[in-house]
């Protein structure tokens, strides 16, 4: 579990400074550094204001004492909430989130760096399928202050079916922007925090024209979609995609109903209306629930989705891994983001140009697929241990081989065509977890999705260490890795030219055989050097179809088909027809539902 950071630290009169909305006093914190929690960059989205823009925080009277987290945003409690394992899956958090943290050198108040002196800025967006997550669980970022003499912010955003939900029926006041109607409120959220940042951070001696943006996961996903944003133009200047997620919806496919001509998601906004209307009696199906609500006033459907708590309104999902549920994703409305895919939008030219990375784990899955049933069995209900581990390595790779081509690849390669030379590329390889006999951490995790956050954040100390893999054995590797991997990301961040001492690390090339991708690893494994692992899904198929360690050929058809025609982030690349000429060329002959996982990832 990752710990959350709850007890009060004392307030040091000398961190007082003034921002836009009144005063606010932190706290001196180890290493040297100051630290103000809570801060609110937005007055609360709730009541009238859900599913608004946000708004600018209201003025307080006296000073504020910003000495804790602010509420997490309405989730299903789990891992990623740092919550007791009795709590999670419970509903938790609340609609009063937006809030940011603060980390920085602890100047007094006549030392706090002036024009030309200030600090680079690093804006660190959290992770969690933009559904769950907190940024309480991400203090290790107070290490780029400590260490390397920077300005950190950390920030809450709504999420979810609160932070992405565009139902016509919001939309019809007289005073609703065009921003609103796009249903983007966390990508809102996240521009408003940003904005906060450009006017406000300088107080706390950071340099508002250096800030770097940057993200796991569903952080990553938003780290694209701000690069993406006309809204967000000239309020960061380099951005990091930690494994990011690159998927977006059209207007229909965030609005219709499944079965319309333009058919829309299975979580739209029309979908989850019906839900909740059966949920709450209203109608005992959804056939009935669509024919009443197309009868129905735009304001009466309006005031019932507004008159549901946080926690009725979840109740319209079932969450999957760590609490995640397949919620609402950014909606390519033409206003908050353009209306094109986001690897047209990169390879066009017509974004936010600024210094990009963009990275995965090589083993991206694992943190998905190790538990499932399909895959290993739980000794005491807890242990997984792997039912076929040669199978299970196989899938898994080219299950993070299609993460890597398609939401690091493909954009990245976009922005190249689109004549955007300032991008580079990582693979993070590091799979030292203990090989502990049975449970075998080491092949159930390898280099799993989250594995590179305690890296990147300089945690040698194990604050971040989600799944338990530290060792005194696999100490120095870790040390060495993490400050290598801290160096490249702080000196992105002053100068825009990641720089790994003593190795390097060269812009993406798409020249045929050049290296394109710094790979992250220990001595042991290789070492960090250059690499050409640049790919696409027709090159993941290839790779399936002539890999000799996919065999039997039932193995073959099996990641086939949970690659491209069930796991939900890859389905529009596959075909049942496709599938099905497979089976026919190996005569394994198994229909394609006998393979869909028992669980959503």
């Amino acid at each position: 579990m990752i710990p959350i950071k709850r007890t009060l630290q004392k307030l040091d009169p000398a961190s007082r400074r003034r921002v836009a909305a009144g005063d606010i006093i932190g706290t001196r914190e180890h290493g040297g550094i100051h630290a103000w929690r809570g801060i609110p960059y937005a007055s609360p989205p709730s009541g009238p204001l859900r599913w608004r823009a946000p708004r600018p925080a209201t003025p307080w009277s006296g000073v504020l004492e910003a000495r804790a987290h602010g509420s997490m945003a309405p989730q299903y409690a789990d891992l990623l909430a740092g919550l007791p394992a009795r709590q999670r899956g419970q509903i938790a958090g609340d609609e009063d989130c937006l809030t940011l943290n603060i980390f920085a050198p602890a100047f007094e108040p006549g030392a706090v760096p002036g024009a030309g002196q200030r600090r680079p800025v690093m804006v660190w967006i959290h992770g969690g399928g933009n559904s769950v997550g907190t940024s309480a669980t991400y203090d290790a970022a107070r290490n780029y202050a400590i260490h390397d003499g920077l300005v950190v912010v950390t920030v809450n955003y709504r999420l979810g079916v609160l932070g992405w939900f565009t139902h016509p029926a919001l939309h019809e006041a007289d005073d609703v922007t065009p921003e609103e109607r796009s249903g983007n409120f966390g990508t809102l959220d996240l521009i408003a925090a940003l904005r906060w940042v450009q006017d406000n951070i300088a107080a706390f001696g950071g340099d508002p024209g250096c800030v770097t943006i940057f993200g796991e996961s569903a952080g990553g996903q938003n780290v694209l979609t701000l690069l993406a944003s006309p809204l967000a133009q000239g309020l960061f200047h380099r951005a990091i995609a930690q494994s990011p997620v690159a998927e977006t919806f059209s207007i229909e496919q965030a609005v219709n109903w499944s079965d319309d001509a333009q058919p829309g998601h299975h979580d739209s906004a029309f979908e989850v209306t019906a839900r909740l209307w059966v949920a709450e009696g209203r109608s005992p199906d959804r056939e009935g629930a669509k024919k009443q609500l197309a009868t129905l006033p735009a304001a009466d459907i309006a005031a019932f989705l507004r008159a549901l708590s946080p926690a009725r309104l979840l109740k319209a999902f079932t969450p999957g891994s760590v609490g995640i549920y397949r919620s609402p994703r950014p909606v390519r409305d033409g206003v908050v983001l353009p209306r094109e895919p986001l690897a047209e939008v990169f390879s066009c030219g017509q974004w936010n140009r600024v210094p990009v990375i963009l990275g995965s784990n090589r083993d991206e899955f694992k943190t998905f697929s190790a538990d499932k049933p399909e895959h290993s069995r739980l000794l005491l209900g807890k242990l997984p241990l792997l039912r076929d581990r040669r199978g299970y390595q196989v899938e898994m790779k080219y299950l993070s081989l299609a993460w890597k081509a398609l939401f690091v690849d493909a954009p990245a390669d976009a922005m190249l065509a689109g004549g955007h030379t300032e991008v580079w590329t990582y693979r993070f390889d590091w799979d030292e977890a203990p090989a502990v006999p049975f449970v075998r951490p080491d092949l159930l995790l390898g280099a799993a999705h989250a594995m590179e956050m305690a890296f990147v954040f300089r945690d040698t100390a194990g604050e971040l260490d989600i799944f338990g893999v530290n060792t005194r054995f696999n100490r120095s590797g870790r040390a060495v890795l993490s400050q290598a991997m801290g160096d490249a990301w702080i000196s992105f961040a002053r100068k825009g030219v990641p720089t790994v001492p003593g190795h390097e690390w060269t812009r993406r090339d798409i020249a045929e055989h050049r290296p394109d991708c710094l790979v992250f690893d220990t001595a042991r494994d290789g070492g960090i050097r250059m690499a050409r692992l640049g790919t696409d899904m027709a090159a993941v198929k290839h790779a399936l179809r002539t890999d000799s360690a996919a065999e039997p050929a039932t193995l073959r058809c099996r990641i086939y088909a949970r690659l491209f025609l069930w796991n939900p982030l890859f389905a529009g690349h596959g075909e049942s027809s496709e599938y099905e000429r497979w089976c026919r060329e190996c005569s394994c002959s198994v229909p394609a539902a006998q393979f869909r996982p028992r669980l959503e990832v």
